[in-house]
């Protein structure tokens, strides 16, 4: 945890992490997800994370612990 400026609040207060993945980029079709499942297969694993979830599928979220508001914080080029 740690502590951040919330903007729902108007103070500093507890925030935790949380990870959740980017949506899709491909279409709901078969064809669409064979394309989306063989992209992850040959994009290779050297990114991963212990999850299985590479950066580039996920984004990072800060949660305020008293009104729940989420924040996104993707800082660095691994979230691009």
């Amino acid at each position: 945890m740690s502590q951040s400026f919330c903007s729902r609040c108007k103070k500093e207060t507890e925030h935790n992490e949380s990870m959740k993945q980017k949506p899709s980029k491909y279409g709901k079709s078969r064809k669409e997800q064979i394309k989306a499942f063989l992209d992850g297969f040959f994009s290779g694993s050297a990114a991963s994370l212990p999850g299985g979830a590479s950066l580039e599928l996920t984004e990072r979220y800060l949660v305020c612990t008293v009104c729940g508001l989420q924040t996104l914080e993707n800082h660095g080029t691994e979230f691009q």
